[in-house]
């Protein structure tokens, strides 16, 4: 982190939403709990109770694919607040996934392991590689691009 942006680790859930735009029911990083300025390692508990689960399948609730990338993006983007990059009035905006890969199936009760890695960085716009794991286990892993956009 660079020496104007401190933050010790883990970082709870409020620090995240300090730094992230991101509310309930669209919030899916829990914890921090390690970052610098290339990487993160985050944690969240997929929660039994989250709406999607009552459609996606009622009798097999598993976590939407969408919503694992989408989890992956925000790590990235705390990538880039937690080194104090974002302009003010500003955000990072989700921008693209180059491929995505689900090795198995997320289930309520899971607790993921969200790996980010900013793999390169020009003029607000931003690369990343990610994987999300369950019990050391690889259940997704992606490349993905974000932006830096007002507003």
């Amino acid at each position: 982190m660079t020496a104007n942006s401190p933050h010790i680790f883990p970082l709870d859930r409020d620090a995240v939403m300090e730094i992230l735009p991101h509310r309930d029911p669209m919030l899916f990083i829990e914890r921090v709990l390690s970052a610098d300025e290339q990487t993160i390692h985050a944690r969240t508990r997929v929660n039994p109770d989250w709406e999607v689960f009552r459609g996606h399948f009622p009798a097999l609730p598993i976590m939407p694919g969408v919503l694992l990338v989408e989890t992956a993006a925000q790590a990235g983007a705390l990538i880039v607040g937690l080194k104090g990059a974002i302009k003010d009035g500003a955000f990072i905006a989700f921008t693209g996934v180059e491929q995505a890969k689900f090795r198995r199936a997320v289930k309520p009760g899971d607790v993921l392991d969200i790996h980010v890695d900013l793999l390169k960085e020009r003029r607000g716009f931003y690369k990343f590689e990610g994987k999300i794991l369950v019990m050391d286990e690889v259940v997704t892993e992606l490349k993905f691009a974000a932006a830096q956009m007002s507003l």
